[in-house]
Parts: C-alpha cells; sequence; structure tokens
C-alpha cells in the first residue's frame, strides 16, 4: 500500500475502519480519472456520508475514543412517501421512492463500495444511474426520475404519477406498464400504446376524451423515442382489449372547431384571472391592449389558424375565477382577505394608495409599492398570527413568480403579528426567499424602505435571535447542519435576512454589524474556522463531495474577527498553492533586506524582484544590524516606510477636510510605481497582520474592494463640499442661476494658479439649473472621489491586488478591510486587563490591581502610547484588545531599571519595584521616553 496513502488516512493496525477509508480514498480517486466515457455508480447520500467519515474518523477534528454514533442504514433519509398509480414489477428501479435531489445532496460511488457498506451499515436504498463523464471529468446523470402525469381508464378513469427516467426509450417502457397494468387489474392486456393530445392542457385533454367516447384530437407517441423528449403534462395509457383499442383519433372539423372556439373565447372574454400572462387572452393586459371588436377578432383568430403560427404551449387553459383586488373593505376582514389569499395576484394588487381604478403603479420602475397603510391598519387590528399563516399558506401554495408576489410580501410584512410567523420552523414565507430570482429580491429590498422603523429593526432582531438559539443547539450536536431540511432552514432565514440587509444598504437604519450572527464562530465546538473555510473552499470549488453549506455566501452575517481567522486560512492555503503550482524553491518566508537610511528605495528593489513569494511570511533584516524577526522588526518595518511614504513633503498625499484624513495627489510628480509599492504595503500588512497608522477615509477602501461610492463618502473627503452640494439638492426654488451661479465645471489650486475643470464637454457654458442640478451633483462627487484621482489610485490599487489575491478577501466590505489594516479606533483597557496573562505575578496582588489602575488613569492617548511599547502598534487588533495575546512577565526585585517589553511576543517586562510609587514612576518615564518597539 502506499505510504502516503497510510499517512493521509493515520494508518493504524488495529484500525478496524481501515477497509472502508482506504477504499473510499481509492473509489474518489478512480471517479476523477473517468474522461469522456458513460459508468453505472450508485447514488450515496450527502448526509449519510458524512455521519459514516464522522464514525470512521476519515473527516479531521474528532478527539480519540470520543463517541460517535454508527450510521444508519444507508440512504435511508433519502426515502419518500410518494405514491405512484401503478407498481412496476418485481424490484424495478422505477419503483423506487427517492426524494427530489440536488447535486449537494448526494456522491458517487462504484458497486464494490456499495457492496461493503450494504455488508456493515445496512442498505434501505440502492439508486444505480448511468453516468456520463464529459473530456474534464464533469459527471452528468439523471438522478432525479421524471414524475410524469398518466391517465388510465380501467373499470373507472385514474389520474396519476408514474416514474420513469427521461431517457427511457418508450418500447422499454410500455413493456412494464404492460406487466404492472395486468397485475395490477387482472386483465388480458393484448397491447398498450400511450398518447398525448397535439394542443390541449392535460383537463382539457381529458374533458374531450370523455365528451366524445375515446376519440380526441392526439398523437401516438413514437416507441423509438425517449419518454423526455415529449415533454407533456399529460401521457394517456391506452389498453387492446379483446382486438379493440380504447381511444381513436377524433373527426378533424370537430377538433378545430373546439380548438377554435378555446382561443376565440379565452380572447374575447378573458379567462376570470385578475391578470393572466398567456397569449390570446383578454385577461392579458397587453393582449386586450389591441383592442379587436369581435368581428376583428375572429378574422385575426382564422389567420392565425390557417397559417398555424399559433404556440399552443402559450394558450391560456386557466378556469378558475379569481377574486379581485381589494382596496377598501365593506364586509368581514378575515372573510374577505382568507378568501383573497388565494389568489396571489389579487392580493398583490389590493391596498393602492389613492387607487384610480388602474394598477400600472405596480411595475419594476416604480420601486414604492404605493401601499394604503390606513387599510392596511384596519387588518392589523382584527388578525392573529394563526390567520395569517393561514394566508401566506395560501399565497405560497399558489403563488406565481411576479412582481404581484413581491407585493404580497411586503404587504405581508406590514401585518405586526409577521414576527411571531417568524418563529415558526414551519413558515411556508421562509420557502419562497430561496426561489425569488435577483431582480425580485432587489425590488423587495427597495419595497422595504417604507416599512416602519418599529417593523424593520424588531424582525431583523428577530430573525437573528432565532438562528443565533439554533445555531446555538446545532453546536451542541455530533455532527452540525447534518440534516438538509437544517440547511434549508438556515439558508431560508439567511435569504430573508440578506434581504433587509440591501435595503439597509439603500437606506441605510442600521450600522451593518448589527446583521453579525455571533453563534456563527461557535458553531462548531473546535476548528471552527478550519472548517468554515474548507467549506468556503469547497463551494467556490465546487467540490460537491465535500460540501453541504457555508456563511460566507452571506459574508456580511459573519462577525469580523472569525472572517479575518478565515483570511488568514485562506492566505496559507494561497501561499502553499502557489508553491505546489510553480517550479520555485520552497520559501516560507519574504525575506527583504531593507535599508533604513533609503527605506523606499531599498522596499522598491526588495518588492520588484521576480523570485520571491509576497503570500509567504514577511521577514525584515535591516542592512547591518543583527536580530531576527519574530514580527517587531516587520512592524518597525511598516512603521518606517508609511512615516517616509505618507509624509507631506514627499509629495504623494495632501491633507484634506481640515488636516483630517489624507488624499491622493493627482498632480505629484512621483512614478506611479512608488503608488502601487503603497498598494503592496497595504497588501503585505493585512497578510502578516500587522496595523498601520493611516490616514485614509474609508472611501478608499470601498473602492479598493469595487463598491461604489455615493455622495456620503464626500462627507469624509471633504465637509464644505458635501454641505455645498447638499445645499443645492435640497433648494427648491426655481432661481438656482441667480443664487448659486455655478455651470458644469470645477475650480482647483494647482501650485499657483487656479484652473477650471470641465464636468461635461462645454462645461462652462452650462449653467446648473433645477432641472440638471442632479447631474451636476452626480459629476461632481464622481469627479472628487474617483476621476480627480484616476491614475494614482489604479496604481495604488493594482499593487495592492498584486499581494491580495484568493477567495477569503472577497468576505470582506471596504469598512471592515479598513479595520483590517488599520485596526479599530477605541481602545478599550478593561479587554486587555480581562485577558493578560502572568508570569512570577498574581493577578488579584496589590502590585497588579495598582498597576491597572495607573493604566485607568491615562488618557485615551496614553493608553495607546502604553500599547504602542509593549506590541510596537498603537492600533487596536480586529476584536479588540481581548483578542490580543498579552503577558505580564517580572523582571527581577528591588530593581532599578526601567520597564521594557517583548515586542515580537506581545509579553510586557515589569521589575518588582520596592514600592508601587516608584513603580509608577517608573512606567512614567518609560512611556515618556519610550521611541521604536520597547526597550529590549
Amino acid at each position: 500500500m502506499n505510504k502516503n496513502l497510510l499517512d493521509l488516512l493515520r494508518y493504524d493496525d488495529e484500525d478496524p475502519f481501515e477497509k472502508e477509508i482506504v477504499l473510499y480514498y481509492q473509489t474518489r480517486k478512480s471517479l476523477k480519472a473517468i474522461k469522456n466515457q458513460s459508468q453505472e455508480l450508485y447514488v450515496v447520500s450527502k448526509q449519510w456520508l458524512r455521519q459514516w467519515k464522522y464514525y470512521v474518523e476519515y473527516i479531521e477534528g474528532i478527539a480519540p475514543n470520543q463517541h460517535r454514533d454508527k450510521p444508519g442504514a444507508l440512504n435511508s433519509d433519502l426515502l419518500s412517501n410518494e405514491n405512484f398509480l401503478l407498481k412496476y414489477p418485481r424490484d424495478h428501479a422505477f419503483n423506487q421512492k427517492i426524494i427530489k435531489l440536488q447535486p449537494e445532496d448526494y456522491v458517487l460511488v462504484n458497486k464494490q463500495m456499495i457492496d461493503v457498506w450494504e455488508n456493515v451499515y445496512g442498505a434501505e436504498l440502492k439508486i444505480l444511474r448511468l453516468v456520463q463523464f464529459n473530456q474534464q471529468g464533469v459527471p452528468s446523470l439523471n438522478v432525479n426520475l421524471l414524475r410524469q402525469p398518466v391517465y388510465i381508464n380501467v373499470q373507472n378513469p385514474k389520474r396519476g404519477i408514474l416514474q420513469v427516467d427521461e431517457n427511457c426509450i418508450i418500447k422499454y417502457w410500455i413493456q412494464l406498464l404492460f406487466v404492472a397494468v395486468k397485475n395490477e387489474f387482472q386483465i388480458n392486456v393484448e397491447k398498450i400504446r400511450l398518447w398525448k393530445h397535439k394542443h390541449f392542457q392535460a383537463d382539457y385533454a381529458i374533458k374531450q376524451l370523455e365528451e366524445h367516447q375515446g376519440r380526441f384530437n392526439g398523437e401516438i407517441l413514437d416507441e423509438n423515442l425517449t419518454v423526455g423528449f415529449y415533454k407533456t403534462d399529460l401521457i394517456i395509457i391506452d389498453i387492446k382489449i379483446n382486438g379493440k383499442w380504447q381511444y381513436d383519433y377524433i373527426d378533424m372539423k370537430i377538433a378545430f372547431s373546439q380548438q377554435f372556439k378555446h382561443i376565440y373565447e379565452k380572447a374575447y372574454k378573458g379567462c376570470g384571472k385578475f391578470i393572466c400572462d398567456k397569449n390570446y387572452c383578454y385577461s392579458n393586459p397587453i393582449f386586450s391592449q389591441i383592442g379587436f371588436d369581435k368581428k376583428t377578432l375572429q378574422q385575426f383568430l382564422i389567420e392565425q389558424f390557417k397559417e398555424e403560427t399559433i404556440d399552443w404551449n402559450t394558450v391560456c387553459w386557466n378556469q378558475v375565477i379569481e377574486q379581485k383586488p381589494i382596496q377598501q373593505f365593506e364586509g368581514d376582514i378575515v372573510v374577505t382577505l382568507s378568501a383573497l389569499s388565494n389568489f396571489p395576484n389579487s392580493f398583490g394588487a389590493s391596498f393602492i394608495l389613492n387607487f384610480n381604478n388602474c394598477y400600472d403603479v405596480i411595475n419594476y420602475n416604480n420601486l414604492n409599492p404605493e401601499l394604503n397603510l390606513q387599510t392596511i391598519q384596519q387588518v392589523n387590528n382584527v388578525i392573529n398570527v394563526k390567520i395569517l399563516s393561514q394566508w401566506v399558506d395560501n399565497l405560497v401554495q399558489n403563488k406565481k413568480q411576479n412582481i404581484y408576489f413581491v407585493r404580497s410580501i411586503i404587504i405581508i410584512m406590514h401585518f405586526k403579528c409577521f414576527n411571531d410567523l417568524l418563529h415558526q420552523e414551519q413558515n411556508r414565507m421562509l420557502e419562497a426567499f430561496l426561489t425569488l430570482n435577483a431582480e425580485d429580491k432587489e425590488l423587495l429590498a427597495n419595497y422595504l424602505i417604507i416599512l416602519p422603523d418599529e417593523y424593520y429593526i424588531r424582525y431583523i432582531q428577530t430573525i437573528i435571535e432565532i438562528l443565533g438559539i439554533f445555531l446555538k443547539k446545532e453546536s451542541m450536536k455530533q455532527i452540525q447542519l447534518l440534516k438538509k431540511t437544517e440547511i434549508q432552514y438556515v439558508q431560508q432565514m439567511l435569504e430573508l435576512l440578506q434581504v433587509f440587509y440591501k435595503s439597509n444598504i439603500i437606506v441605510k437604519r442600521l450600522n451593518p454589524t448589527k446583521f453579525q450572527i455571533v453563534e456563527i464562530a461557535k458553531l462548531y465546538p473546535k476548528y471552527g474556522d478550519q472548517l468554515e473555510y474548507f467549506q468556503f473552499d469547497s463551494y467556490n470549488k465546487k467540490d460537491l463531495e465535500k460540501y453541504y453549506f457555508t456563511f460566507c455566501q452571506y459574508p456580511w452575517v459573519i462577525p469580523l474577527e472569525f472572517k479575518s481567522e478565515i483570511l488568514a486560512i485562506d492566505s496559507r492555503m494561497n501561499q502553499k498553492s502557489q508553491y505546489e503550482s510553480s517550479l520555485m524553491f520552497f520559501q516560507p518566508y519574504l525575506k527583504l533586506q531593507i535599508d533604513r537610511n533609503d527605506v523606499v528605495r531599498s522596499a522598491l528593489e526588495a518588492l520588484s524582484r521576480d523570485d520571491i513569494n509576497l503570500k509567504a511570511k514577511l521577514q525584515i533584516i535591516f542592512q547591518g544590524e543583527q536580530g531576527i524577526d519574530q514580527g517587531g522588526l516587520a512592524r518597525e518595518f511598516f512603521c518606517l516606510l508609511t512615516q517616509k511614504l505618507f509624509d507631506l513633503n514627499f509629495g504623494m498625499f495632501v491633507p484634506k477636510n481640515n488636516n483630517s484624513i489624507l488624499w491622493f495627489n493627482k498632480y505629484n510628480m512621483e512614478m506611479p510605481i512608488k503608488y502601487e509599492l503603497i498598494g503592496m504595503i497595504l497588501g503585505l500588512a493585512l497578510y502578516n497582520q500587522v496595523y498601520l497608522d493611516l490616514q485614509f477615509p474609508q472611501v478608499i477602501f470601498k473602492k479598493l474592494m469595487n463598491e461604489p461610492t455615493c455622495f456620503e463618502d464626500l462627507k469624509e473627503l471633504d465637509l464644505e463640499v458635501y454641505k455645498g452640494l447638499n445645499t443645492l439638492a435640497e433648494y427648491e426654488q426655481d432661481n438656482i442661476e441667480d443664487t448659486f451661479a455655478l455651470n458644469f465645471t470645477i475650480t482647483e489650486a494647482v501650485w499657483d494658479d487656479i484652473i477650471a475643470v470641465e464636468l461635461l464637454p462645454n462645461g462652462s457654458q452650462i449653467l446648473v439649473n433645477q432641472k440638471n442640478k442632479h447631474e451636476y451633483i452626480k459629476l461632481c462627487i464622481n469627479y472628487y472621489l474617483n476621476e480627480s484621482i484616476k491614475i494614482p489610485f489604479n496604481s495604488f490599487k493594482k499593487g495592492f491586488w498584486t499581494v491580495v489575491e484568493g477567495n477569503g478577501i472577497k468576505l470582506f466590505s471596504g469598512s471592515e478591510l479598513q479595520q483590517l489594516i488599520v485596526g479599530q479606533k477605541h481602545i478599550d483597557l478593561q479587554e486587555l486587563e480581562d485577558t493578560t496573562e502572568y508570569n512570577g505575578f498574581d493577578k488579584n496582588s496589590e502590585y497588579i490591581r495598582s498597576f491597572w489602575g495607573f493604566l485607568r488613569s491615562l488618557n485615551e492617548e496614553q493608553q495607546k502610547r502604553f500599547l504602542f511599547f509593549c506590541t510596537g502598534s498603537d492600533r487596536i487588533p480586529v476584536g479588540g484588545l481581548k483578542s490580543l495575546k498579552f503577558q505580564i512577565q517580572k523582571h527581577g526585585e528591588n530593581s532599578e531599571q526601567l520597564p521594557s517589553a517583548h515586542t515580537c511576543f506581545n509579553v510586557f517586562l515589569l521589575p518588582q519595584y520596592d514600592s508601587i510609587e516608584k513603580m509608577i514612576m517608573k512606567l512614567q518615564i518609560a512611556l515618556q521616553n519610550c521611541e521604536g518597539f520597547g526597550l529590549l
């Protein structure tokens, strides 16, 4: 056996699972090698596979001798309780009752593996499928059998469902049906043939068949074609008994007459729906707008029939008379809306504000749902969660994906007991969010803008609270998120929460951190960051054998500290991947030789080499100096380099907004590569978890993450310009030209000159007025935030992304990236005190209590200076000071030396002075005179 394979499997002579593990590994390896061929393979439930992996310790992170439940019979979780019209002969695969599977629900294995598992664990279902592998080795198969509606009339007519592979040749299916019908009804079947109606939908097809004693406008299915070729909503089983078939063709005149009559009635009268989306139906607003009179309509349809241009797949077959939308109540509110909830289109078109017998306000271009909140309040006064739950069930059961269903959702959310509905795990509204398309979700996010703050915030808090409780329960299980229903529930809740999150981006009502769920970081009892990363990686690689769910699909819900841990793993894996895919020798460190006297030039030269790995851990060597970089030298390097590059005398940046921030100098004469260097420095700091003292506004980090800029971003850059444009935006009188005297230009100071920058061609000739002011404001924002710094910023961005790559960085927003690079703004000394470890001191001693008392007496700037003294940085890490591994170590007794620090290891060396007063005096001296990184 291959030694590497044994190492991978943690080989043990006494391991009872060795045979299974090795065979499974070999099976997966052999399947990955298959290309351009077909093979019969078995489908295995992902849920069962995860239980098996846990049981046999195939996965990492299981403690030795930890109790592990043996998985049950193979594929028992895939059983469905469906009923089929007939039973096929013996144990035919078409008899298997299997739930509908998605690609992420199963894996494929060969017969050898399935036989071993059946022998050890038993098998509830053995699901065999023909799998086709393409040139890239990607498998494709019909894992789900077709649920084909059928009609049969033996003794009495029956409609139902039969399972069949859509690639099954009809001749073969007929043979199976022949035996099934014979066994089911105990009749002498001579032959069977299958029909479909040429044009009519199933209900109308059966109606024609029964009205004309077995004659209808049908088509006999070609036995040499597949079942899936026909894609029909009903197959009619025709049985030959005593030399006579049950069904035959109808007279074509009768067939034509009925077809014409059906379409004419729909086109002239409509179908009874409030809104119909089918062709040739008067209930379709587009068709009704044509305005045919009776005679013209007849002539039009006759021509359509002659030319055979009617697409029968788009013809209306509706037979249900829908209730019309309600704008005002006249009777019992609950009874009325209970009936209306069966018709989502009508429900969604109700409660229109200032209704004028027109529904044109409901369209995708109008982002306001135009709700009559007074009428909705009448409903709020009389319903409870039980009633609302029934309405939701009705709406979802009868829904169609359109704007009216989206409007139904926002109406439902205006009923205050929707909050109680969220607590029900069996909430059909949640199901709908997994199927809403992107356009409908975007519209709903805009609709939510009008939802009262009280409801909006309460719903978000409830969703987060419910998910937190759910995940906490999951964390106590042996295997987290094992069942498909558990994963679906989390997905549904997150899809709902995501709509609120996107609405909050449009109009900010909450700090984005309010959407984070802290329990995500605690879901897995051990190795949580690694397990989440591997799920994220499997999701990106579409490795469905390993993937089941990742919260990284919804990165805004993950706490920042946990995301930063995932990023750290991602960077290490990218580094490993780069080694494996290149011819470079293994380079565990990125070693840079730096000249203190010319730090910018030496950094440029060192980072411009082709033989370096920018993803490796940074190690700084200062020329002419001894010492091994354990982190402190790297922090010093970043400090020296940023001090130089951001020095105003260097000219690359200019102060803005009353000197509170730095901005790119578009007129700087330095080479673009120096901006690129700054971008690389940001990337290196990020990957090496070093915080930089930068005065960039948040919009810089937004732009790095390709987030769109907005008006509010201008506020941090230039408050005066922001106020001026805001005044212009709010000015409503028509004398803007006289009051503001603006044209489409911006004036800028360049050295000693004032120049005018045109925002449009001939902008100096275009006056700003009430009609074009918003265009002017938009162009100003774009110029200040984007166009004016385009050249230096693009070089800066190029440098950043030269270092930073992979999927991990995509988890972060611009504001989060700023925290990762710059750290948090405010210091919480209590967090540091609560998590500090001690070597040689008792944390409850008077000496240590006095030490912390002295630090608390300092202002925030002085406290940051202490942090700088101990760690080499005054930046507060992501997660706060509680995430800093900090130690106070005794460093001699009755000493006269000052306190010092090992900044590389965040260790503060404190002597045991003979008095508390002396300790405080020594601390004050040390903090007043500290430079560099501590005194050691």
